[in-house]
């Protein structure tokens, strides 16, 4: 599995299908959505100095441009989903956009795309994942004679574990689509 071209071949399609939808709907995108659309800035954007515990000191002007790019991706998602429910390109899309921390996934979250069709197994480890901070302040609470620089290396390592799974998870998914688009076609 090479992340560089999956991200190159779901960028391709993501890109290519929503400028189709927007030729299709009549307003082709202009200059500035079109590099918007290549150009995406990072959403982990953090609050400036004095902001409050509601968000921004500063109102923040709406994006229109990003607007209407999230409303045509929606619309060729569910397109795609209406002409052909069996395709997994827009899955495959959204866990590489999600495994490279692309912003694209933003914008394709937005849209309404989802994971679907998750193993059993993927489940019960995410359930783990999940339950293991609460039995680690459990045993944490528990008097003993360990030192606190223990207990912060176990929650360090079931957070790092946790996050290799979802790693793992979303390599898996990227392969099953693959396989599952080889076998369709």
């Amino acid at each position: 599995m090479d992340r560089t071209t999956d991200l190159e071949t779901a960028l391709s399609f993501v890109v290519r299908r929503i400028e189709e939808q927007a030729k299709t709907s009549g307003q082709p995108l202009n200059e500035e959505e079109h590099s918007l659309l290549k150009n995406l800035p990072s959403s982990n954007t953090s609050y400036p100095m004095g902001a409050t515990e509601f968000g921004p000191a500063e109102l923040v002007p709406r994006n229109i441009n990003l607007e209407r790019l999230c409303a045509l991706a929606k619309a060729t998602y569910l397109n795609d989903r209406k002409i052909n429910p069996e395709s997994l390109d827009w899955e495959f899309a959204l866990a590489v956009f999600a495994l490279n921390l692309h912003p694209l996934w933003d914008v394709l979250h937005s849209a309404g795309v989802k994971m679907y069709r998750r193993p059993l197994l993927d489940q019960l480890l995410v359930i783990i994942a999940g339950l293991s901070p609460v039995i680690a302040v459990i045993l944490f609470a528990r008097k003993g004679t360990e030192t606190p620089f223990r207990w912060v290396g176990v929650l360090s390592l079931i957070y790092l574990a946790s996050r290799q799974i979802e790693h793992r998870q979303l390599e898996n998914h990227i392969e099953r689509c693959r396989l599952t688009s080889r076998n369709i076609s």
